[in-house]
């Protein structure tokens, strides 16, 4: 079976192929411009996306929204992630976090997935962690070098591309794969 991922994000392909190719699934990744809905609500964001870019390829496809929600800033940045590591770095975060003694955070990562013509039905999981005090490591994305997965004694970023494939929590590609075999 083949399963086109609409993403330019060679990261999150990566990872679909560590989990997908072992059930003889083949993720064919496509960028295309999809518009993106503002919203609260990842499940919504990656839904509409996911409907559309199944409409635009005329395929069975798969989209997903991460959100990054910190509890002593609120869920800031949530559903915004993506937009506000392009205006804030890790470090940033850091002096945001100055004198909070809460730093529980998690990721939750919404995958959805669309059959042409039909609606989308979204996979969600969360990983819990805190986080670091100090920038660490040099994998991944920009908050994964304050992010320490709950169990861990280091920055998610400190792992290899396999490694962190399995500490992030891949409940929703598992459910997927359910789904699909059904």
């Amino acid at each position: 079976m083949e399963i086109l991922f609409i993403t330019g994000n060679k990261e999150k392909v990566a990872i679909a192929n560590t989990i997908l190719n072992k059930e003889d699934i083949m993720v064919k990744a496509m960028k295309i411009d999809c518009p993106e809905i503002q919203n609260d609500d990842n499940e919504k964001i990656a839904s509409e996306s996911a409907k559309y870019a199944s409409n635009f390829t005329k395929s069975n496809i798969i989209k997903v929204d991460t959100g990054f929600y910190i509890e002593a800033l609120g869920g800031f940045p949530g559903p915004y992630a993506e937009y506000v590591e392009r205006k804030l770095d890790a470090q940033d975060i850091l002096k945001m976090m100055e004198n909070k003694t809460n730093r529980k955070a998690y990721y939750k990562e919404v995958l959805a997935y669309c059959e042409y013509g039909n609606e989308p039905i979204t996979f969600t999981t969360y990983t819990y962690g805190t986080l670091s005090e100090v920038l660490s490591g040099n994998e991944g994305y920009n908050f994964d070098r304050i992010f320490i997965c709950d169990g861990d004694d280091k920055t998610i970023a400190n792992y290899e591309q396999n490694e962190r494939a399995e500490k992030y929590s891949n409940d929703n590609w598992k459910s997927l794969v359910k789904y699909l075999k059904k």
